[in-house]
């Protein structure tokens, strides 16, 4: 019986030590924000802008394994196709994506997806709306003005200059915008050992 409890216990303590894996911690100012296991579904931005995403397969000293996936959703159901698994070293991964924003496989590449409410704010963060109603803004004026053949920039000095600051706002908000929150002083991404 002895026996019988000892191979017990050193299988059960094998498999427990076994079970144990290294974590992939993300941190803004060494507060941890978020944490990745095996398991975990991580996408992040490469030092050459390319987006990844994918189930880590494996977390390593300095690197990790994802496996790319995409989703494809029909009238029938949905279709999950694996890619091959891909390693990255920690030094390969240059941001990771902000809180709210999906990646998702659109036209042959991970891209930031702007559909389906998932980036929210993003007409007005981003300040596209501030650019387009600006721009449009002075166009109607302007157009106005020819259409009467009564235009002067004297006389539309306070509407052009009012669709110039707006536009100009608009500039600084998408110049400003990062959809991605970049690793380097602010955000770290470490690796957590817990085996070796």
């Amino acid at each position: 019986m002895t026996k019988l409890t000892l191979i017990a216990i050193l299988s059960f303590s094998f498999s427990v030590a076994c079970c144990q894996q290294n974590i992939l911690v993300f941190k803004k100012r060494g507060q941890d924000i978020h944490r990745y296991w095996k398991g975990s579904i991580i996408a992040f931005l490469l030092m050459n802008k390319q987006w990844q995403k994918g189930e880590i397969t494996k977390i390593q000293n300095d690197s990790l394994y994802i496996k790319p996936f995409l989703v494809r959703y029909s009238l029938m159901g949905s279709d999950t196709v694996y890619y091959d698994v891909k390693g990255f070293t920690l030094a390969d991964i240059f941001a990771l994506p902000n809180k709210g924003i999906l990646i998702d496989y659109i036209d042959g590449q991970f891209r930031i997806s702007r559909s389906g409410g998932h980036v929210h704010f993003y007409w007005i963060k981003s300040g596209l709306l501030f650019r387009i109603g600006a721009a449009v803004y002075a166009g109607l004026n302007i157009a106005n003005g020819l259409i009467k053949n009564n235009f002067s920039i004297s006389d539309n000095k306070t509407q052009l200059l009012t669709a110039a600051a707006v536009f100009s706002g608009g500039v600084l908000l998408h110049k400003n915008y990062k959809p991605y929150l970049r690793i380097g002083k602010k955000y770290q991404l470490d690796i957590l050992k817990i085996s070796d």
